[in-house]
């Protein structure tokens, strides 16, 4: 029977493990699509949505900023994009979360929302200060429309081993 307590021990090391996949999923993505399309995939943000649901807002925070700053370090080169995007996803999923954790459809809703919003961030972080400039239109074709696509997929694949892998009785 897990708890609170084994469930901290081992969510912070699973988050850094979807982190990876992610990226690796998002580069094989972009090689097999020739770069035309761009897909990020969002295992983290599913994982982070599933351990809102019961861990402290305080530790998810915690675990996000450490995790937006390796993120930054590791992929981008660039600190502060998603240092300040994952946390405040984060944020949202535990403001949002009477409404976003009642069953599997809001929570397949709700991560259709938060994948843009978080697609939205970080381009708004980027264009603020002037490292891409790129048009709606790219945007919105080739690189938001195939990421909610993947992210569809990969929420129907994988919200319940999540929710089992965090929950609590």
């Amino acid at each position: 029977m897990l708890t609170k307590d084994t469930v901290k021990y081992y969510a912070a090391p699973t988050f850094f493990l979807l982190m990876l996949l992610d990226g690796q999923f998002t580069r094989l993505l972009e090689n097999w699509s020739r770069n035309y399309y761009i897909a990020n995939a969002h295992l983290l943000l599913l994982g982070l949505m599933c351990g809102c649901m019961v861990l402290s807002k305080r530790y998810m925070i915690i675990t996000a900023v450490v995790l937006g700053l390796l993120f930054d370090m590791y992929y981008v080169g660039v600190l502060g994009i998603y240092t300040v995007a994952l946390p405040l996803s984060v944020w949202l999923m535990y403001a949002l979360a009477d409404t976003l954790y009642r069953n599997v459809f809001t929570m397949f809703f709700g991560m259709i929302i938060f994948v843009t919003l978080f697609e939205l961030i970080t381009l708004g972080i980027q264009v603020l200060f002037k490292l891409t400039d790129v048009s709606d239109t790219f945007f919105i074709s080739r690189f938001l429309g195939p990421t909610l696509l993947i992210n569809m997929l990969l929420f129907i694949i994988f919200i319940f081993p999540f929710k089992k892998l965090f929950v609590i009785k």
